[in-house]
């Protein structure tokens, strides 16, 4: 109803779990790393738990596609099902086609898929959302699924998230064989005032077409006290403030606006926290509101008589503004991760008057600041993205390289990719990538951004503001590890690997994309049919990519630069 108003392309406060909107907040952040390294540690049993509406789902499906090609997943987020359902639903979430129906051939069938893909040098994670809702038959089937492993790995990484009433369950006696085994654990917890703050602006962000919505200092206040903090809560009361502001014809969503919404979703029961003096005012308020939503297009003069109404009534606001500044101050004094090292900070800063300087690939390595060139490589790819980046440098502590690409791209509305590949995959592709380098004598790996390649001749950014790398492209490949960090954004939000853990609207676009990019032998419906696999796979086979038929995030990677329409950064120049 409000976007044309505020020039949104898309509400922003929608309740769906779109990881495009994904906020990342201290606590969100901290989860994604501890899911990263336990995938990176081959942990069995990991447990997230967080209050209901504190992003767990959301969390779930950005980590999802944050996965690289090498990591299969199954998602199951309705975990109401018997031990039998449990593992035919796992299996088909892997792909896994069987006619099997007892128990042990399922299984037996499972652990068949587990050691192929162990050989091939995969890993397998079983992800299941809800998990609260699992019966303790259930539990104890994937405590013997937890079995499945070699002499030094486990096969299957299986992850509960749930309500806290998991980490309850897991804790008590009955289940104790389950619990001993979790490994890794966390808790998510409501934002804070501040981050309460910016995750509104975030959602703005990428929904607004244009500037001009702005919420004050007590809309702020309000929608923290009414929410606790709780994502989902602020996304309903936001939602409505954006409601109300489009009825009154404000582009301005202040504290009166809040307040009126928030009454609205609270009740008769609650009035008085949020309210005007007495109960009758807010009658007043609400039929002021109902006769707004007939009048709103079509008799201006009365909605502004409707508007001074409203700023008129309410108590004084002395104590709301202490109520605020102390929650200001409260998160002005919170505890900061440390920054950069002071040289590096100094190092960061640009003199336009410098003149590029070029060299040599093997001499660079000898002397490469392995702590610095990951934050270099990244900020200079995301330079060819034209993307700015703020300060990350609370990031710095993250040992784990990947949980360090993805944190820090995430926020900017781009996806970090990790391959192990060689050049022609890269070429192929034709994006600016994170390249991986071990400099002689070092134990950690340094970090470069390939940025062009012209004939045999290939350049690498990230070695400071004012110097380029320069190298070919059989040096590189001597010197390169073969793993890089791709860059990339998700344009239609195709979510998911289709069609193994997927959504229905996502296989719509696929089907469009595919329509457009010249592929019309499908009808388009929410059906991974035969004939939309036969057009992956020529797809992927046109690029070099393996070819399987599933869309995962190197084939919509290939996808978008087929359609060619979409503005992608190249290295390639002819």
């Amino acid at each position: 109803m409000y976007n044309n108003f505020f020039g949104f392309k898309e509400k922003p406060f929608k309740l769906v779990p779109n990881p495009e909107y994904f906020f990342l907040s201290k606590c969100h952040e901290e989860a994604l790393a501890h899911l990263n390294y336990a995938i990176s540690q081959g942990d069995g049993f990991v447990q997230i738990t967080g209050e209901v509406g504190t992003g767990k789902t959301t969390l779930c499906r950005t980590f999802l596609e944050s996965l690289n090609s090498r990591t299969k997943a199954a998602y199951i987020f309705n975990p109401k099902l018997g031990p039998k359902q449990l593992l035919m639903s796992i299996n088909d979430e892997f792909g896994i086609k069987s006619d099997s129906e007892t128990t042990k051939e399922l299984i037996d069938t499972l652990n068949t898929f587990l050691m192929r893909n162990r050989a091939k040098g995969n890993k397998v994670i079983l992800l299941i959302d809800e998990a609260q809702n699992l019966s303790q038959n259930v539990l104890e089937q994937l405590r013997l699924l937890s079995n499945l492993e070699t002499n030094k790995d486990k096969l299957l990484q299986i992850i509960l998230v749930g309500q806290p009433e998991l980490a309850e369950m897991l804790d008590s006696y009955e289940l104790r064989q389950i619990g001993q085994r979790i490994t890794l654990s966390y808790h998510l917890t409501p934002l804070s005032f501040r981050e309460t703050k910016e995750y509104i602006q975030y959602r703005i962000n990428i929904a607004a077409q244009r500037k001009g919505i702005k919420f004050d200092q007590l809309a702020y206040y309000h929608i923290f006290k009414y929410s606790k903090g709780i994502p989902r809560l602020i996304n309903i009361v936001c939602d409505r403030a954006l409601l109300t502001g489009f009825v009154l014809n404000q582009h301005k969503i202040t504290g009166n606006i809040l307040k009126a919404s928030i009454r609205e979703l609270s009740g008769p029961g609650r009035t008085r926290n949020y309210g005007f003096a007495d109960g009758r005012k807010g009658l007043v308020l609400i039929s002021l509101l109902a006769v707004a939503l007939l009048v709103a297009i079509y008799h201006q003069p009365l909605m502004n008589r409707i508007h001074k109404l409203l700023k008129s009534g309410g108590p004084q606001k002395t104590e709301i503004i202490q109520s605020l500044e102390s929650e200001i101050q409260t998160a002005n004094t919170s505890p900061k991760i440390q920054s950069f090292s002071k040289p590096l900070e100094a190092s960061v800063s640009k003199n336009p008057l410098t003149q590029i300087t070029t060299v040599e690939l093997a001499d660079y390595l000898k002397n490469m600041n392995v702590q610095a060139s990951r934050y270099f490589a990244f900020k200079f790819a995301m330079d060819l993205w034209n993307v700015n980046i703020d300060d990350i440098s609370y990031l710095v502590s993250i040992d784990d390289d990947q949980s360090f690409f993805q944190l820090s791209a995430n926020p900017r509305g781009l996806t970090i990719h990790r391959v192990e590949s060689d050049m022609n995959l890269l070429m192929s592709l034709n994006l600016p990538a994170i390249l991986e380098f071990y400099p002689p004598g070092s134990p950690s790996p340094g970090y470069l951004t390939l940025s062009k390649i012209e004939g045999n001749h290939v350049e690498l950014g990230g070695a400071g503001e004012d110097s380029l790398v320069v190298t070919d492209l059989n040096e590189i490949e001597f010197y390169w590890t073969g793993v890089a960090y791709i860059p990339w954004k998700n344009f239609l939000s195709i979510l998911g690997t289709i069609p193994t853990h997927s959504y229905k609207d996502s296989v719509i676009t696929l089907k469009l994309l595919l329509q457009d990019i010249g592929f019309t032998n499908f009808e388009i419906n929410a059906d991974y049919d035969d004939a939309t696999q036969t057009a992956i796979e020529n797809i992927q086979a046109k690029y070099g990519v393996p070819v399987d038929g599933f869309v995962g995030p190197l084939t919509k990677i290939i996808l978008y630069r087929e359609k060619k329409s979409f503005e992608m950064p190249q290295v390639i120049r002819q």
